[in-house]
């Protein structure tokens, strides 16, 4: 294949690729503790980062254009709600929870009192607690502190369990405001993270930004079709005539 084609090609595809990661944090804009991610694009030749590989120019060129995405930890809005499960994290920490799929971390505080009397988020996943299992609620008056204690009728039955990440990168985004670590082992520790009761953080995606970004990549696209018009049909055609005499 032409090498300036497929580089284009390949071009097209990550703007397409950043366009989907920006139509879902655009869809999550009103998701509780939602947290945007900021995509990103490489060019680099894997034999140009070995110098013990030499690399042909055509192979530098035939390089593919890939989009990675960052995820931006920056704390979203926080909204009263005057709701005594409704808690938001102020600073580095997430919620620890139990699925069907393993253990993972969320900062969406809309938090339950199931009908089996567990503090569950509101997709039904047991909250954790410092005791290492899932926090179990009687009836009576829930109460959140600032430190994470849960307390019921003013007895304190637990403690949130709130771990925080020093590489947020080994984060895996899943639904629900969910995240799953990549981690082999897992690194977390312990957070120093606040409470907010009665609060919850809003997702921290800037809809006028991420509108602007929109029109960027659509106009970056436009760019790289146009260039693969002129190759094909202006560029390629004289090449060949001029080749066949």
């Amino acid at each position: 294949m032409n090498s300036g084609i497929y580089t284009a090609y390949s071009g097209m595809q990550a703007q397409l690729d950043a366009l989907d990661i920006l139509a879902n944090n655009l869809a999550n804009v009103n998701t509780t503790g939602f947290k945007e991610q900021n995509a990103f694009f490489t060019v680099l030749n894997q034999s140009l980062e070995d110098p013990g590989k030499s690399a042909s120019l055509n192979a530098v060129l035939n390089r593919s254009i890939q989009t990675d995405a960052t995820l931006n930890p920056a704390a979203g809005s926080l909204v009263s709600t005057g709701r005594d499960l409704d808690i938001a994290i102020e600073g580095n920490g997430f919620l620890v929870v139990d699925t069907p799929h393993g253990t993972r971390y969320t900062r969406n505080g809309s938090l339950h009192r199931s009908a089996q009397a567990v503090l569950t988020t509101s997709e039904g996943s047991p909250v954790r607690g410092d005791s290492g299992r899932p926090i179990t609620l009687g009836p009576g008056t829930i109460s959140i502190s600032a430190e994470g204690s849960v307390s019921l009728d003013g007895a304190v039955i637990d403690r949130l369990k709130i771990v925080s990440f020093d590489d947020l990168s080994t984060l895996q985004k899943e639904g629900n405001s969910l995240f799953a670590s990549r981690a082999n082992p897992i690194v977390e520790r312990k957070s120093d993270a606040q409470v907010r009761s009665g609060y919850l953080e809003q997702s921290n995606v800037n809809a006028v930004t991420s509108i602007v970004r929109m029109v960027e990549l659509l106009r970056h696209f436009e760019s790289i079709r146009k260039s693969v018009d002129l190759i094909m049909n202006d560029i390629n055609p004289k090449a060949i005539d001029k080749l066949g005499r």
